[in-house]
């Protein structure tokens, strides 16, 4: 399996997925930020698994990761996006068929209809609610791609 982390940050979620993946898979953990790939690379340097993360540093409106993906990992992020639609398409053409996406939001940051709109968005990139998790300070989404 090979996921991404988008806007992996320091890499909170990147180790556990790269577990999780197995020997076989990869993490793509994406940022904008030099600093958050850094101290990724600095986490995972020496371990076992440092040969299943690959660190990509996205473009300012551009993702910019080609290799097909299972899933996506968007976590605290997609707010900060200023063009969902673009980002959404962008992630539609990554995900594999039938891959899955999980949106994980902040409730402080964005309200429900804020949330909502993005659910919109992302289905009208083709992506379909699979699940909607119940998630202590969080509003989440799972989606798949249709």
């Amino acid at each position: 399996m090979t996921v991404l982390d988008m806007g992996c940050g320091p890499g909170f979620f990147t180790i556990e997925m790269a577990q999780m993946v197995g020997r076989s898979g990869k993490v793509i953990a994406a940022d904008m930020q030099d600093g958050m790939l850094r101290i990724v690379k600095e986490k995972v340097a020496g371990m076992e698994l440092e040969n299943r993360i690959q660190l990509h540093k996205c473009e300012e409106q551009r993702i910019g990761v080609t290799q097909p993906v299972d899933f996506v990992l968007l976590f605290y992020m997609v707010h900060e996006v200023p063009d969902r639609r673009h980002f959404f398409k962008e992630i539609h053409s990554i995900v594999k068929p039938d891959g899955k996406v999980l949106i994980v939001e902040p409730p402080v940051h964005v309200s429900k209809s804020a949330f909502e709109e993005t659910v919109s968005i992302a289905a009208d990139a083709g992506f379909a609610v699979v699940e909607r998790p119940k998630m202590v300070f969080s509003r989440g989404v799972v989606l798949r791609k249709g």
